[in-house]
């Protein structure tokens, strides 16, 4: 059977799971939901989602996902290929975590937004874990119903702003928008699902086929399209030259002393900032993707420190992320 395509576009809305292989358990205990959640977030950042809704199931989850850019299979990829790391490497395993790829379809947001954000809280009820969806700590029902804090890896104001414009009124209606989901004749969406990939009302089914067929994708207007550029590499170089009084061949230059803390924190730059794969930033600075990877570990324990070097990475960072 061929593979559903993939669209990407700005703005887009999806639904997202992925499942154990052979239907084993993705988690073993609480460890591996909150390291699950530490990448989750790291992926909502560096790719600039927007996640409305999530559940951590014991073989699988469920997202739902808004992009701001048309990367959801890079994000996806980065999320799944870091968590079966950590997941094979705390169980002492190998081989593959993930039943094949990611699922994903493509939402119509005014028809759809609301449904899917109930169905993935109700996860959790509808096999019996729990009574109340908010009552399951891994998911994002908690937020939504203000028995949780919310994170900052979620967006809670678009769904819950159909529901009332006081706080405390839409969390509210929002747990009695989710009791009306479990009622027997509630019914789940998926019927209305058009070839493993588009799910909405038939004008937009309709108009999603049509950009598909002319491989011209709209941009979605949502508050997820409207963040600043993201900026090239060379003016995070530049930058990162001017802060750190470094010339840029010497940050450039692999096995160069002379860049000192500027080349890792420069490098974690491109990376989260300039959104560039570790690949392209090895190959500007004469290093593997293995190397990026522990620049960027570096450059974040230089951030958290009190010195000069963590008080110019963090006014680095807020130019850029602002």
């Amino acid at each position: 059977m061929a593979r559903p395509l993939r669209v990407e576009f700005p703005g887009a809305l999806y639904h997202v799971t992925a499942r154990g292989n052979e239907r084993k358990p993705i988690y073993r205990d609480t460890r591996d939901r909150a390291r699950f959640l530490e990448r989750l977030a790291s992926a909502v950042q560096r790719y600039r989602l927007r996640l409305h809704a999530y559940v951590l199931m014991r073989n699988h989850y469920h997202l739902l996902i808004a992009t701001s850019e048309a990367n959801l299979a890079r994000a996806m990829g980065q999320l799944g290929g870091a968590y079966t790391q950590d997941f094979n490497r705390r169980h002492q395993r190998t081989g593959h975590l993930f039943q094949g790829r990611y699922k994903a379809l493509l939402v119509d947001r005014d028809a759809y937004l609301l449904e899917l954000s109930r169905y993935i809280h109700l996860n959790p009820v509808r096999v019996g874990e729990v009574q109340r969806a908010w009552e399951f700590p891994w998911s994002s029902a908690g937020a939504y119903v203000g028995k949780t804090a919310v994170p900052k890896f979620l967006s809670v104001a678009e769904v819950l702003g159909h529901f009332g414009r006081r706080l405390g009124t839409a969390r509210r209606r929002y747990a009695e928008f989710l009791a009306e989901g479990t009622a027997p004749r509630a019914t789940a969406p998926w019927a209305a699902v058009e070839g493993q990939l588009l799910l909405g009302e038939r004008r937009w089914v309709e108009r999603m086929k049509r950009h598909v067929s002319r491989r011209s994708l709209p941009q979605e207007t949502t508050a997820a399209t409207t963040l600043r550029p993201r900026p090239p590499l060379s003016v995070v170089i530049t930058q990162v030259c001017r802060a750190a009084r470094v010339d840029k061949p010497a940050l450039l230059r692999a096995r160069s002393d002379r860049g000192g803390w500027a080349r890792p924190v420069a490098m974690a730059l491109a990376w989260e900032v300039c959104g560039l794969p570790q690949r392209q930033i090895g190959r500007e600075f004469g290093v593997s993707p293995y190397a990026v990877s522990k620049a960027v570990v570096r450059a974040r324990a230089l951030a958290a420190s009190q010195g000069k070097p963590g008080s110019v990475i963090r006014r680095l960072n807020s130019n850029f992320k602002g």
